[in-house]
């Protein structure tokens, strides 16, 4: 059986300097920043929650003008391609979860990146047939999706938009040619991007390391390429994106780029111009009062934490104990056996039909609670067989890197609500650079091996496929009307760090502000990860010792969540940016 990339990836940081190895990691490549003290909340009639400050008070003043939460997150998302290019923007993809307030229906817009029609399964293979490390990956034009980013946004403007389309660019387009004052987490991940290797693109290089020298602390920095490609795309709607001069030049830059390794295949002129945002069915599954609902395939996101709900309610249930490790053995164990349906049975449902009913099926998530042990812990569990499955003889594909990453929840003054989850993948994605537009990297969230001893992956790597993704954003009712958004970045994390915020939401009826800042939990296959943190109060203090009593092998990590939180309370909604960033929460009252 051939290594998986993981495993090719450790045996390359083993041959980097210390330092490197301590500050890059493939699970989580952003975790480099600092926690704050204060947690930014506000409320009101209608709520934004960004990871940015100029992106939240840009939104809310779209929605000042009349805007819907369309509007908003169409603000919101040019503002932090601006100002949060590390993490999203208009070379990516992203998914959209809305509520339309007057036809009471909820919708689920997919702008994930394609493959181009030219990928060859082989493509993460080196000749001796081992997979060659993600690093080097991430730097490959191959690496490159087709975006789909801006195809979601202008499909939700004609559907859910009020505002002029055109509109919704003036403040990004500010930004970038009058400049802003860089951020201090903008600052460290350009110096992890330097880290990781940006050796292969002069753009990138010239724009954010000019002179060989971070961005100065205080200076406004501009981006005057990325200026004029917003403007164009606000005069000319999607179409310039994807057929226009903003598509020219990005092949154009593509194809020279390519000169010098005619082996790399890139995305063409009929990549961009055949791109759809999908119209994807919700997935919802009742959670004790609540209708819990989240994103489909190709996001393995959305059916992890579904899963994991309903399986620790079950376990919740048996077990009324209210000691912290008994919660967390049971939140970790449910964690881990969805990890394991997540690995074997979730692909873009163009290559696979996946079991989607079968694994959300009551039956099935009794079964998979019957397999969990109250009393100790069970380390790589194997994945299920739910209905639906029977034909499919698949392979389990190794854990997903990723992390650059972002999420953002809004609701309007007419209650409609957004929960939006947009990505390049890591950390300025590719590094590649064209019309100041960072560009993805999301083909190596494929499998890079396309079978295991004969055995397909679900997530392998085909031609025009979306790669499977972690992003979840999810949208809660009760009662038939939505009383809660939330979602978060994170890599493969994501499920993990929103389950967690559901159940102190729900189930601990914590306010948004406690949410995110509650202590998190995640798993691996074989260990149990608490959050590294300096304040571990009491009744938390030994919480470690008593759950390596279940058996559970405890490793502390910094989390590198950013939780966007909006709850219906007492009459208003409130929000909540996660401490771990740079977010913000701002308000109509």
């Amino acid at each position: 059986m051939k290594k998986a990339q993981p495993f090719k990836l450790v045996l390359l940081l083993l041959t980097l300097p210390l330092p490197l190895i301590a500050q890059v990691n493939w699970k989580e490549p952003e975790q480099i920043d600092i926690k704050k003290s204060e947690v930014s909340t506000a409320s009101g009639r209608a709520v934004v929650v960004t990871a940015n400050p100029l992106a939240s008070d840009a939104a809310l003043k779209t929605l000042k003008a009349g805007g819907t939460a369309m509007d908003a997150v169409i603000t919101a998302q040019t503002v932090l391609s601006v100002v949060e290019p590390q993490s999203s923007g208009l070379g990516g993809g992203a998914f959209l979860l809305y509520w339309d307030q007057t036809e009471k229906s909820l919708y689920a817009l997919d702008g994930r990146e394609t493959a181009s029609a030219q990928v060859d399964e082989n493509m993460w293979m080196t000749s001796n047939g081992d997979p060659i490390p993600w690093l080097q990956a991430t730097r490959s034009l191959s690496s490159i999706g087709v975006p789909g980013t801006t195809a979601l946004l202008w499909e939700g403007h004609q559907q859910f938009g009020r505002l002029p389309w055109k509109n919704n660019f003036k403040k990004s387009i500010h930004l970038a040619k009058e400049g802003f004052i860089p951020s201090p987490r903008l600052l460290r991940s350009i110096a992890l991007a330097k880290r990781i290797g940006i050796q292969h693109s002069e753009t990138f290089k010239s724009l954010y390391l000019p002179n060989g020298s971070l961005p100065e602390e205080g200076i406004p920095f501009r981006n005057q390429k990325l200026a004029s490609t917003l403007n164009r795309l606000a005069n000319g709607g999607a179409n310039e994106f994807y057929g226009g001069e903003i598509a020219n030049e990005l092949l154009a830059d593509l194809q020279l780029q390519q000169k010098n390794n005619k082996k790399v295949l890139t995305i063409t002129n009929d990549d961009l111009a055949s791109y759809q945002v999908q119209k994807r069915n919700p997935i919802c599954r009742k959670y004790k009062f609540w209708r819990i609902c989240s994103f489909p395939p190709p996001s393995g996101g959305g059916i992890a934490l579904l899963q994991s709900l309903g399986t620790y309610e079950l376990l919740a249930k048996k077990n009324k104990s209210k000691e912290t490790e008994i919660r967390w053995h049971l939140l970790a164990e449910s964690l881990r056996l969805a990890d394991a349906d997540r690995s074997r049975w979730i692909g873009d449902p163009i290559d696979w039909q996946v079991p989607i009913k079968g694994l959300l099926d009551d039956d099935y998530i009794e079964e998979r609670a019957r397999a969990i042990n109250i009393k100790k812990t069970t380390f790589r569990p194997l994945p299920g067989k739910p209905k639906g499955s029977e034909s499919l003889d698949l392979a389990s594909q190794p854990r997903t890197a990723g992390g650059g990453t972002t999420h953002l929840v809004v609701v309007d003054a007419d209650g409609n609500v957004a929960s939006y989850t947009s990505s390049v993948e890591t950390v300025f994605g590719s590094r590649h650079i064209s019309g100041g537009m960072v560009l993805n990297n999301q083909l190596t969230d494929f499998s890079f091996l396309s079978n295991i001893s004969g055995k397909p992956i679900a997530n392998r790597i085909r031609p025009n496929k979306r790669p499977m993704s972690s992003m979840s954003p999810v949208i809660v009712f009760r009662d038939g009307r939505p009383v809660l958004a939330v979602g978060s970045p994170g890599g493969w994390l994501i499920p993990h760090y929103i389950t967690n915020a559901l159940i102190g939401t729900l189930d601990l009826k914590l306010l948004p502000k406690e949410v995110v800042s509650q202590k998190l939990l995640s798993v691996s296959p074989n260990y149990t990860v608490l959050e590294k943190s300096d304040n571990w109060s009491s009744p938390h203090a030994n919480i470690h010792k008593r759950l390596e009593s279940l058996g559970h092998k405890i490793k502390y990590n910094p989390f590198s969540s950013g939780i966007a939180i909006i709850k219906w309370h007492e009459g208003s909604w409130h929000g909540a940016a996660d401490p771990r960033r740079e977010g913000k929460a701002v308000s109509l009252k």
